[in-house]
């Protein structure tokens, strides 16, 4: 492969067919045989498969190419860091992500997280892709008014 490709990949059928979700291993492979979909960005779990550096010698060395790189997912269990406004829910790592940068953008309470729900609103990401795209004013104008809605 050349090197100019090696941030581009696109998993086969046969590459899906044969990941094993590596560090997420178990979780990965539960959220395939139910069918699972991350319920912000509703992508499945073949889809959340994208290729980027393994981090780490030893999964470097049994996963990665001559660039070190090699296909990875990420699945997060998302929870309320506050009042507990919702349940702990899987989510996919790049939405779980997501969710802190906005918090980080507008310097929200730490006690603060959005929901999944609320998470699905301001976030796209396209299959296959960490290339995630946060509409961040929506992200504040949902803080906001959930604040208000909390202290009434």
């Amino acid at each position: 492969m050349a090197k100019s490709l090696k941030y581009s990949r696109i998993p086969t059928a046969d590459e899906i067919a044969a990941f094993n979700g590596m560090h997420c291993r178990v979780k990965y492979l539960d959220a395939v045989s139910a069918g699972w979909r991350c319920p912000c960005c509703d992508r499945s779990a073949q889809q959340l498969i994208r290729w980027t550096e393994i981090r780490g010698p030893a999964w470097r060395k049994a996963y990665g190419d001559e660039y070190g790189m090699g296909f990875t997912v990420t699945l997060a269990e998302h929870h309320c860091h506050g009042d507990g406004r919702f349940p702990p829910t899987l989510i996919c790592g790049d939405c779980n992500s997501a969710d802190g940068a906005a918090k980080r953008k507008w310097r929200l309470p730490e006690t603060w997280s959005f929901s999944p729900e609320e998470i699905a609103l301001f976030v796209t990401v396209a299959p296959h892709s960490g290339d995630t795209h946060i509409d961040q004013k929506l992200a504040l104008e949902i803080f906001e008014r959930k604040s208000r809605g909390n202290s009434r």
